[in-house]
């Protein structure tokens, strides 16, 4: 009789016994400054060299990324993406410290019952776009949003239905296409 697999984790943590210096050592010195903000559960060191992850609490976004930017000089930032949990929905922002060429994953649940939390489009203007591509796609609301608006699905789209979350089931079909009949018209909706 084979044994049980053991589950396997998502985070794939780098060794502490060398190589991993300089990320180890950012990684500490971030945690001792805003550690109050930092989930220790889901932030890590990545294996592969030059990445960490860090689990924050979404109230605290805002925080974290300020001090960043003014003490590890993140200005660059990569993208956003978002991710279903079940209970939970998380957003995902991705960083780039040009100057010690680490890249860093800040990632924050926020519960499917209420999804919110605050935006960061003040502070880097990039995240406009994909701020409001989570909203539409998973029902991510971004609190503070300078200009909510349609980005990727059509104006007639149902409000509440969001496509990238694993319980949606496209009931009536929206996401059905045909290479002779083209998109569904309005009324067909």
């Amino acid at each position: 009789m084979s044994k049980p697999k053991e589950p396997v984790s998502e985070h794939h943590e780098a060794p502490t016994d060398g190589g991993y210096e300089k990320e180890y050592e950012l990684l500490q010195r971030i945690t001792a400054d805003i550690g109050d903000a930092i989930i220790t559960e889901g932030t890590y060191v990545h294996k592969q060299h030059n990445r960490i992850f860090i689990q924050i609490l979404p109230e605290r976004l805002r925080d974290v990324v300020q001090y960043m930017k003014e003490t590890h000089d993140m200005w660059q930032f990569s993208t956003l993406s978002g991710r279903d949990l079940g209970d939970d929905l998380q957003a995902v922002y991705h960083f780039f410290l040009t100057d010690k060429k680490i890249g860093i994953t800040f990632r924050l649940n926020v519960p499917r019952s209420k999804p919110e939390y605050q935006s960061i489009t003040d502070l880097y203007p990039a995240a406009e776009f994909v701020e409001n591509e989570l909203r539409e796609l998973f029902g991510i609301t971004v609190l503070g949003h300078p200009n909510v608006r349609r980005v990727e699905l059509p104006e007639h789209w149902p409000k509440d239905e969001y496509p990238l979350r694993k319980d949606w089931t496209d009931p009536r079909g929206l996401m059905k296409r045909s290479k002779t009949l083209g998109p569904k018209s309005k009324e067909e909706l």
